[in-house]
């Protein structure tokens, strides 16, 4: 399967348009990149964000899992 057959069908798949899917994707990325600097942050210093990574982490896999129920 080509490139372009893969993209099509993984977005058809996730029922989004390619900017939809930008937008999720990219928007959780950042998410996944400001849990990590809050918990590598807690790890050196742990009076700070003692919650911030785990609520980030928890509400990420929510978006995962509500994205799923759609499909």
């Amino acid at each position: 399967m080509n490139l372009r057959n893969r993209w099509k069908n993984h977005l058809s798949e996730n029922k989004m348009t390619y900017r939809e899917h930008w937008t999720f994707a990219v928007g959780h990325g950042f998410g996944c990149l400001r849990a990590g600097m809050y918990l590598i942050i807690h790890g050196f210093l742990p009076c700070f964000y003692r919650r911030a990574g785990s609520k980030l982490v928890h509400k990420l896999e929510k978006d995962f899992v509500e994205r799923e129920k759609i499909r």
